[in-house]
């Protein structure tokens, strides 16, 4: 049973990835911004040509020089996708990002918060955590760690939603063009109460 859905799985990967390019090189030929959604098949926003890694592969080179020779990248949306990537991928990810990105580049990064004031949100977001997903979480960053990780790499950062070191939260996050982001203040439920329960580290990324 396993082979079969193994077998299965890899042919899925195959049709979708032959989808994906036929909507991708209309995409390119339709004169739109490149605006790309990573890790984010079933999720689609309008004006956002959304990937999985299947099709865009943020370590591999070969995968940015196929789909942004011609046209380069204006804005990039991630969200809760960093925390699963290696730092040596990530390493990858960010030079292939400035190479490839337009003079106007916007980077949205939404990621867990290293710096949660809620002991329970650490527990469960951490690398093995509790939560669905954080048994393959690799890093948990920091306003301050993932603005560093940027920066080195010839970005400047723009914090937008975040938890400081003294447990204060601060809010700028709205929907915008730069990216939406379910897991923020505004737009997760568990926040109804006004209380910032679930919230997202969100920083935006342009060239210095």
């Amino acid at each position: 049973m396993k082979r079969i859905r193994k077998f299965l799985y890899r042919i899925y990967k195959l049709v979708h990835k032959q989808i994906a390019l036929i909507q991708w090189n209309s995409w390119v030929k339709s004169g739109k911004k490149i605006k790309i959604n990573i890790g984010a098949s079933r999720t689609k926003f309008d004006g956002w040509f959304q990937t999985e890694q299947y099709f865009l592969d943020v370590a591999n080179r070969s995968d940015f020089v196929k789909m942004f020779s011609k046209k380069k990248i204006n804005n990039i949306l991630a969200e809760h996708v960093l925390e699963h990537i290696t730092n040596e991928d990530l390493a990858l990810m960010l030079k292939h990002f400035l190479e490839f990105a337009a003079d106007d580049i916007n980077i949205r990064i939404a990621v867990p918060d290293g710096y949660h004031a809620d002991p329970k949100y650490i527990n469960d977001v951490k690398p093995n955590g509790s939560s669905y997903g954080a048994d393959d979480h690799k890093n948990l960053f920091t306003y301050r760690s993932l603005s560093k990780l940027f920066e080195e790499a010839g970005f400047k950062a723009h914090p937008v939603e975040y938890w400081d070191e003294n447990a204060i939260f601060h809010q700028g996050y709205i929907n915008d063009d730069k990216g939406h982001i379910r897991r923020s203040f505004i737009n997760d439920d568990r926040n109804k109460s006004g209380k910032p329960v679930y919230t997202s580290l969100i920083i935006d990324f342009t060239k210095q």
